[in-house]
């Protein structure tokens, strides 16, 4: 090794040789950089080629940035390649797992490489603060080969730890391990040899500056039994001041349950053991009984004997009642996910180890241990990918560049039967950004994925549907607005359906005719307190100006979970149909009207017939006074009355009903003139209901009931001369709308003298009373006879009124 000593750049130590190894201890971010800009300026300044391995709170970008406000050319030096900065992961991580070996081979092929170019030696630095507690023997091993190959080549060597990631005890293993340690005390920085070339008082004052910076307790004690050291730490866990506590027993500290413990501790050390990590009880200034971890280690003299102990006592308490809560929380988090159906794992990328937990059985079918066994290998036996490639390519990049994850896989259970699972995760970044370590979440969504999958056929079995549906499809908002149109909208409308969506409004459409009857229907169904449904046809204009029919079939749809309500249906052109419809009920109208007048005339041939057959029977002087006559001019009237019902049909110009008030006048005229009754011996009264449409199934046979009552009270009411009056009534007495049936009474009388009190209508002998009983029977009626003033016939049916 070269004896030349090198501008170390850092003010306290001014010089050092090649070869040397130091540390360095930081709390900030501004003390790392206060000295290691300095330290880096000052090997390019003396031809040294410098090697930045960056790490937490430091990455390679802030490192530049930090240099160059030192070094504004630092551009040049960069281009000649005289400094490297590199970030810690990826220098030391191979693969996931940290090899010394090849850093330090890495460092001596850099040397060699500077050496060629002209440089006078390698100029470093890194920050081991990065390393895990369970990686510290392998710090220790390091450090013996740093020393080792530092110690033999043209190199300076400055390794940097956080005091925030170290306790006391490792704060003095560190410095051990290192020729010299800089560390801040009072805002300055101050240089601590290795205790391995001071005396033993001189350690005991290394061991003084540590103890201020430490927030664990550091003591010191005589080999008797006697506090001699105090720090801050100590009064902070303990809660004595050092000015209370220095000159008292050890032995103050044991609670009454641990007497004499500490002095059992003492003779330890006087046998020159080192005592690691022991959990005890231990007693404060206030009473209470705190857990604390204590670490004893004996202070040599130059002899090499014994002459104090150094303790350091960690307060356990928040981390005792932090592990507890942690293992409530865990037991809770494993329930938790057990009863959620969740399975979780945790992979680490640096060890390649998986673990899992949450309900491994009930997703996998595999019992917990069994599954464990598989780690990682579950990855590449046990799931696959949905899209064909797999997880391995996938860790490699997402290693690279670290992110949220999210993916759908298939999952083999033990039974061999696949599931759909969902892995939902987090990759966790190191200092330099790097990923190492997938923390995430399977679940069981097969049943989700078999939901989607028949709303996937629904949706395709709905667009073949709506592909070849004829009609329109609509849904509209509570005012009847449309919010959704889809079908043969242009070929019913001549719009599109973005216009009917946007500036036509579909109630625009409608002719203006049929709005009261669409506007009836839609409030009828608004205002049902259910579920409704409305059935209608009606006109709309085309936009060419065509009339087209529409039949237009919708729901009301209520949603209660929103308190809203909307409207849904069909739209099918119907033109077609209604214009067929039109020319058949013409033909119809036509066919009906010949047959009526065809049934007149016939009625009219066979009246005449009778007439001219009761002319015959009248030249005979012997039958001139007989019933025979009288019979053929009941037939004749019988006759009279249906032929007037198909003249008053013939009138309605086709309709199937007739007005039958307007019937009964004529008839009662009719019959008026044919018994040549006189108006001023017999005064006709008639009331009769406006608008009493009835068919022929009612007109016909209530007809001949009114022909047979009316002629019995102009033939037999009344003596010849005798002046009389004669009553027809027709009213509705009840009426329902929703069943369009209405109670009809009609009521024939006379103030004559009346049917005798022995005549029963049930077993009169008059033909015509016979007649009257079998078609009140027919119309399903009922027949009243009253004798109190003359004779009434009240009769009562039920007629079902068509629209």
């Amino acid at each position: 090794m070269g004896n030349n000593s090198r501008i170390s750049g850092i003010d306290i130590i001014k010089d050092v040789l090649w070869g040397t190894h130091f540390c360095q201890f930081y709390q900030t971010k501004e003390d790392l950089v206060d000295t290691l800009v300095s330290y880096f300026k000052a090997g390019l300044e003396n031809n040294e080629f410098c090697l930045w391995i960056t790490s937490q709170p430091l990455d390679v970008e802030e490192a530049k940035e930090a240099f160059k406000r030192a070094v504004p050319d630092i551009d040049t030096y960069l281009e000649k390649g005289q400094i490297e900065f590199i970030p810690c992961m990826h220098w030391y991580s191979e693969n996931g797992f940290f090899n010394s070996e090849r850093v330090l081979n890495v460092w001596i092929e850099k040397l060699n490489q500077a050496l060629i170019k002209g440089y006078d030696g390698l100029r470093l630095t890194e920050d081991i603060s990065w390393l895990k507690k369970e990686n510290w023997d392998d710090l220790e091993s390091y450090n013996k080969e740093i020393d080792r190959v530092v110690g033999n080549y043209h190199m300076m060597y400055l390794c940097t730890y956080s005091l925030d990631r170290f306790s006391a005890t490792e704060v003095i293993d560190v410095i051990s391990k290192h020729k010299f340690a800089l560390i801040k005390s009072d805002g300055e920085w101050e240089q601590i040899e290795n205790s391995r070339w001071k005396k033993a008082e001189y350690k005991t004052q290394i061991l003084a500056d540590i103890m201020e910076l430490s927030d664990d307790a550091i003591i010191t004690e005589s080999l008797d039994g006697i506090i001699t050291g105090w720090n801050r730490g100590a009064e902070r866990i303990y809660g004595y001041s050092a000015k209370e506590i220095l000159g008292n027993p050890l032995s103050i500290l044991d609670p009454p349950i641990l007497v004499e413990e500490a002095k059992e501790l003492t003779e330890l050390i006087k046998q020159e053991d080192r005592i690691h990590h022991y959990e005890t009880l231990q007693l404060r200034k206030d009473g209470t009984i705190i857990d604390v971890s204590l670490t004893l280690s004996p202070i040599f003299e130059d002899s090499g004997n014994p002459i104090a102990a150094l303790i350091i006592a960690k307060d356990l308490s928040k981390s005792k009642r932090a592990k507890e809560r942690f293992q409530k929380s865990e037991e809770i988090y494993r329930i938790v996910t057990q009863q959620t159906g969740q399975l979780i794992y945790d992979y680490d990328l640096i060890t390649d180890r998986c673990s899992w937990a949450g309900a491994i059985e009930e997703v996998t079918g595999y019992k917990s241990e069994e599954f464990q066994k598989l780690g990682k290998y579950v990855w590449s036996t046990n799931i696959e990918p949905l899209n064909g490639n797999f997880v391995d390519a996938k860790h490699q990049n997402v290693r690279n560049t670290g992110n949220r994850f999210k993916e759908e896989l298939r999952l083999r259970r033990k039974d061999g039967k696949y599931i759909y699972v969902e892995n939902k995760g987090i990759y966790l970044k190191g200092n330099e950004g790097y990923p190492y370590e997938a923390i995430g979440v399977i679940k069981d969504i097969t049943d989700w994925k078999l939901a989607i999958k028949k709303v996937e056929e629904s949706e395709e079995k709905y667009r073949s549907f709506a592909q070849n549906f004829q009609g329109i499809i609509y849904q509209r908002d509570e005012n009847f607005v449309s919010t959704f149109l889809h079908g043969a909208v242009e070929e019913i409308t001549g719009y599109t359906e973005k216009e009917l969506m946007t500036w036509i409004k579909w109630k625009d459409l409608i002719h203006e005719d049929d709005l009261p009857l669409v506007f009836k229907e839609e409030e009828k169904v608004h205002k049902s307190p259910s579920t409704s449904y409305g059935n209608i046809e009606y006109r709309i204009r085309h936009r060419d100006g065509r009339i087209r029919w529409i039949h237009e079939v919708f729901q009301k749809i209520k949603e209660t979970d929103r308190n809203l309500e909307f409207y849904q249906g069909t739209i099918y052109d119907v033109t077609e149909r209604k214009e067929t419809e039109k020319v058949l009920q013409n033909i119809e109208i036509t066919r009906k009207k010949e047959i009526h007048h065809r049934i007149k005339n016939n009625l009219q041939v066979i009246s005449s017939l009778l007439d001219l057959q009761a002319d015959k029977f009248q030249d005979k002087e012997c039958i001139k006074d007989s019933e025979v006559l009288e019979a053929f001019g009941e037939s004749q009237n019988r006759v009279l009355s249906m032929s007037l019902i198909h003249e008053e049909l013939y009138k309605g110009k086709g309709n199937d009903t007739l007005n039958f008030s307007e019937y009964v006048r004529n008839l009662a005229k009719n019959l008026l003139q044919t018994y040549n009754l006189s108006s001023e011996n017999i005064r006709l009264n008639m009331n009769l209901e406006e608008d009493a449409f009835f068919d022929m199934d009612i007109a016909v046979p209530l007809g001949i009931i009114v022909n047979e009552l009316f002629s019995n009270s102009l033939k037999y009411a009344f003596n010849e001369g005798e002046k009389g009056e004669i009553r027809i009534r027709l009213y509705r007495e009840e009426k329902n709308n929703e069943t369009h049936k209405s109670f009809f009474s009609l009521t024939i009388s006379d103030n004559g003298k009346g049917i005798p009190e022995n005549v029963e209508l049930e077993n009169v002998e008059s033909l015509g009373l016979q007649l009257v009983s079998l078609l009140v029977d027919q119309l399903d009626g009922e027949i009243k006879l009253n004798r109190d003033h003359g004779t009434e016939f009240v009769i009562t049916f039920e007629v079902t009124e068509k629209l």
